[in-house]
């Protein structure tokens, strides 16, 4: 399994998410070769059928036309929080409380192919501490600013870092 950690510096955000079936955009490589793809979208809610299996996958491809099975992988959306084994924390929404440490939000169960890369986009909700929320958040620039009426201060997220990890579970 490969999850994505995040970790952000939040100024009066109380929690940041992204919706279930959210659209990932990644880059993925060919775990035994060299060969790379930018800009694969994944989602949990999208199915293909393998051919010659009885499985599905959120996303299939074949790095050379002779392959007899694709690569393919699964998106692992987190359901209630939880520990690796090597103790990362996993949970489905970043929290002030997490601000300075890397939080796992996604896994990518993958089979022939690598995750190696994310392209965050707009899709993030986002709570402030007064409880406002704001949908569609765009953090491609790395960062988000805008104005709580109910707080009556600016709110924001800054520094927004990611990581890839392979994690047992």
């Amino acid at each position: 399994m490969i999850m994505l950690f995040i970790r952000a510096r939040l100024e009066h955000v109380a929690e940041l998410s992204l919706p279930k079936g959210y659209t990932y955009t990644i880059t993925v490589k060919d775990s035994t070769g060299d060969d790379e793809r930018k800009g694969v979208e994944v989602t949990s809610t999208h199915e293909e059928e393998l051919p010659a299996s009885r499985g599905s996958a959120n996303f299939a491809l074949r790095w050379h036309r002779d392959s007899k099975m694709p690569a393919h992988l699964n998106v692992q959306e987190i359901q209630k929080e939880a520990k690796t084994k090597g103790k990362d924390i996993l949970r489905a929404a970043y929290t002030a409380e997490d601000e300075g440490k890397f939080i796992g939000i996604v896994g990518f169960e993958c089979r022939g192919l690598e995750v190696t890369d994310w392209h965050p986009q707009d899709g993030f909700t986002v709570k402030s501490s007064s409880g406002a929320v704001f949908e569609d958040v765009d953090l491609s620039e790395k960062e988000w600013m805008d104005y709580d009426e109910k707080l009556g201060e600016s709110i924001g997220i800054y520094d927004l870092e990611w990581k890839l990890q392979a994690v047992k579970l």
